[in-house]
């Protein structure tokens, strides 16, 4: 009870957790289906762990806010990747130079303590779902055994120079069929992207151990209130914006 009592204190110090802060649109790097975007105020969270994420919404529109995973946080503002199909991903798109976005969190539980330090992975990301995954390659290199970036086309090449991507549409090989040409047993890993890429890790890796998903969700509150995120694990309903976006995939026998 204690622990939680003390959670909930610093919670309520950090005011970005609970309120919305206004944060600017200062830098944007476009391609046909992707943005990544850079975004700055004076109470903007920057100082976020792998795998977190938080809650944006367009200040002038009524519609319910998204969960973007973090790219990056440093000094220079909040960092995303995205893909620009909706309402709010759309106007990172489009919105001009400065225009406001209402930001809240960061949320989730960091990557790091979820994983086994003792082990070195493989990173497989599927579309935006690369984001956290350049995240913890930036901050945790010394566990990263290798890298799988899957799209289906060359469109966001230009946006993500620092690794090299899979792309179907050059070679028809998809993420899951580079990562079984790289993988050893012993070596884990750490995946995010859409369900069917993951359904197709829990297939061929359901009963390997070290293997992680990060898992998407329509996030409500983000502090874990409102339950709307939760999900059947083997260890009972747990909730991915509290205990996840990270999971043992053992742990989940509806991807299995």
């Amino acid at each position: 009870m204690e622990d939680k009592t003390n959670d909930a204190m610093r919670a309520t110090q950090c005011g970005s957790r609970f309120f919305w802060q206004r944060g600017q649109l200062i830098d944007r790097r476009l391609s046909a289906k992707y943005a990544r975007v850079l975004l700055r105020g004076p109470t903007v969270p920057t100082d976020v762990e792998v795998g977190q994420f938080v809650l944006v919404r367009y200040s002038e529109d009524p519609c319910l806010p998204r969960a973007f995973s973090i790219l990056s946080g440093s000094d220079l503002g909040l960092e995303l990747f995205v893909k620009t199909d909706g309402r709010v991903r759309e106007k990172f798109a489009t919105a001009p130079m400065g225009t406001e976005f209402d930001i809240r969190g960061p949320y989730g539980t960091a990557y790091r303590d979820t994983i086994s330090s003792d082990c070195q992975y493989i990173l497989v990301g599927g579309g935006s779902g690369a984001a956290p995954l350049l995240h913890f390659r930036k901050r945790y290199p010394h566990l990263v055994a290798g890298e799988v970036y899957g799209f289906r086309t060359r469109d966001p090449v230009d946006l993500l120079p620092e690794v090299v991507l899979t792309v179907e549409c050059d070679g028809g090989q998809r993420a899951h069929e580079r990562l079984a040409e790289i993988w050893t047993p012993g070596v884990g890993i750490i995946a995010c992207g859409p369900e069917p890429m993951l359904r197709l890790l829990g297939e061929g890796y359901g009963n390997e151990p070290h293997v992680y998903v990060s898992l998407e969700a329509r996030i409500g509150c983000g502090i874990g209130t409102c339950l709307g995120c939760s999900i059947e694990t083997r260890l009972g309903m747990q909730r991915i914006c509290r205990e996840g976006p990270l999971f043992a995939l053992k742990d989940l026998p509806w991807l299995r």
